[in-house]
């Protein structure tokens, strides 16, 4: 890997990797040794709607944000096992643009359309609402990419049932605000983070104990940290790898202290590696 070692936390063996790096120049790097190794991908790319998201705004989009897309969600499919599938959060913006580049990739049997509530009044003790003029928006997407769903067989979610098309009562965008000020003393340290229960379910249904799940808009490390949990409940020996990139020093200052607190708070015996792609 045309990586620089920084700093390990935790089990030095653990496997698990961050690096911080332009996504696509590190997908490539790393497609040569984890090529159809990655059971699950995990991502919440930019929904293109005219904020600041780690650093990438509207005009960064050389090309446009299908383009954007395009590039890395091709090179991701290459990493996917022969069951391996793909999460992709949304919202209603861009929705239409990724499934034309989801539907052109996979096949549209390989395709589903999730729906996650993410307002739900027992998590939103802290909530600041927007001002509505029409209608409040109270959803996300989650586009749900196959490899072959044919052959791709899902584990029931944590309470017994299978995972189903409208994901109920694994928190909201506010209480993953909650998570990060529990974590960090802040929580707006990062705008837009997913709750730790949406992904640890996922990532439940969709993986075994011994996949590697990898998370190429990483963020503010959730999907990390749900991963993390998860192994410590089921003794599993899943791992993560976690890219992201270095505007607003994001993962210096929000994804490493995360995990590391992750880790430290719940005395995981776990670890993982820090790298930043070489100049």
């Amino acid at each position: 890997m045309n990586f620089t070692h920084i700093s390990d936390y935790g089990k030095p063996d653990a496997g698990n990797l961050l690096i911080e790096g332009e996504n696509l120049f590190v997908l490539k790097d790393l497609l040569k040794e984890y090529a159809q190794k990655i059971d699950v991908i995990i991502i919440d790319p930019p929904y293109n709607t005219d904020i600041n998201y780690i650093g990438y705004k509207d005009a960064d989009f050389v090309g446009g944000w299908g383009k954007f897309m395009l590039d890395r969600i091709s090179i991701a499919k290459e990493f996917m096992s022969k069951t391996g599938v793909m999460f992709i959060n949304i919202d209603e913006n861009e929705l239409t643009t990724l499934l034309h580049i989801c539907y052109d990739l996979f096949g549209i049997d390989n395709v589903n359309i999730l729906v996650w509530p993410k307002v739900d009044a027992r998590f939103d003790k802290n909530r600041v609402e927007k001002p509505v003029k029409n209608v409040r928006s109270t959803h996300e997407y989650i586009v749900l990419c196959y490899n072959n769903k044919e052959k791709t067989c899902f584990n029931n979610t944590a309470e017994d049932i299978p995972l189903e098309s409208i994901i109920y009562g694994l928190g909201t965008t506010s209480s993953a605000k909650d998570e990060i000020e529990e974590l960090l003393g802040d929580r707006k340290k990062f705008s837009t983070p997913k709750p730790v229960a949406l992904m640890k379910e996922l990532i439940r249904a969709s993986s075994i104990k011994s996949s590697i799940i990898l998370d190429f808009f990483a963020g503010s490390g959730t999907t990390g940290h749900a991963m993390l949990d998860l192994n410590n409940e089921d003794g599993g020996s899943r791992r993560f790898i976690l890219i992201t990139n270095n505007e607003s020093n994001i993962c210096e200052s929000v994804t490493y202290p995360r995990l590391k607190k992750c880790i430290e708070n719940n005395n995981y015996t776990d670890g993982f590696s820090f790298f930043k792609i070489s100049e």
